[in-house]
């Protein structure tokens, strides 16, 4: 039996006692109730610690991943660069080149050394981006990785967060709420109603959830809640088709995991 269902069924029966009696039941259902209240606050606190590490993990994944691709952009700028200073410096080269009919003077020399460089220049950028690239895909792994941990954690942390908050409200459940439904039972039977404990159950249903889409999560007064969100965290910058395929990301992995052996020797 549940530890919220035991209190509740004891602080139903200590309602129902006066005197010593009543009084001794109301001591053991406290003493139960702080305990049970203890342990979903040492819960929460874990399951909270897990989700920041995961987020924090995630964040770092994810500020490696953009590095890596203002890297890329950077280089692919400077590498057109370099290619359109080269065919410039080709150009002036060889209409100078042609004007001193062959002529090879100390500023066409260097002028040839000037345009042969920033072409090499490019080629070496076009070798760091291919570098670059493989780093990228490496790290779209790691982030979806941390990301699926990330969205598990929050997942798990709203489960348990939610189910203290649950436990203790069924804890508390009024002796007055049990009252009217034992009464409430009691006049279906006698009126020979079908199945009237599930006319009650979907009467209660029908009262908290009508009045659950009129409630409204103050965020400025949720410690717990405002930290984990109620939706869960967006994976921005993530490729949600790698992160969704256990597939491409296992051929991504022996892809890279290729790569490596080959540039090791």
């Amino acid at each position: 039996m549940k530890t919220e269902l035991m209190t509740s069924i004891m602080k139903t029966i200590g309602s129902t006692q006066t005197g010593a009696s009543r009084a001794v039941i109301e001591g053991a259902v406290n003493t139960v109730h702080k305990k049970a209240a203890e342990d979903n606050a040492a819960a929460v606190n874990r399951a909270l610690k897990a989700f920041t590490e995961a987020k924090a993990a995630h964040t770092g994944s994810m500020i490696k991943l953009n590095d890596i691709g203002a890297a890329i952009t950077r280089s692919e700028k400077e590498r057109q660069n370099a290619l359109e200073e080269s065919a410039a410096a080709e150009k002036s080269w060889r209409e100078r080149f042609r004007s001193l009919g062959g002529a090879m003077t100390p500023e066409l020399k260097a002028g040839h050394s000037r345009h042969i460089a920033g072409r090499e220049l490019a080629e070496e950028f076009t070798g760091l981006i291919a570098e670059l690239e493989t780093d990228k895909s490496r790290a779209m792994l790691e982030a979806c990785t941390t990301g699926k941990t990330y969205v598990t954690e929050h997942a798990r942390a709203f489960g348990v967060c939610a189910q203290a908050e649950w436990a203790e409200a069924m804890r508390d459940i009024s002796p007055a709420l049990v009252r009217a439904f034992c009464l409430r039972l009691r006049a279906l039977e006698l009126n020979g109603a079908p199945r009237p404990a599930d006319i009650l159950a979907e009467e209660l249903h029908m009262h908290v959830a009508v009045q659950a889409q009129f409630y409204n999560f103050d965020m400025d007064n949720e410690p717990v809640f405002s930290q984990l969100g109620m939706h869960r965290p967006p994976l921005t910058g993530v490729d949600m088709a790698l992160y969704k395929s256990p597939l491409k990301r296992s051929q991504l992995a022996t892809q890279l995991a290729d790569k490596r052996k080959q540039a090791e020797g």
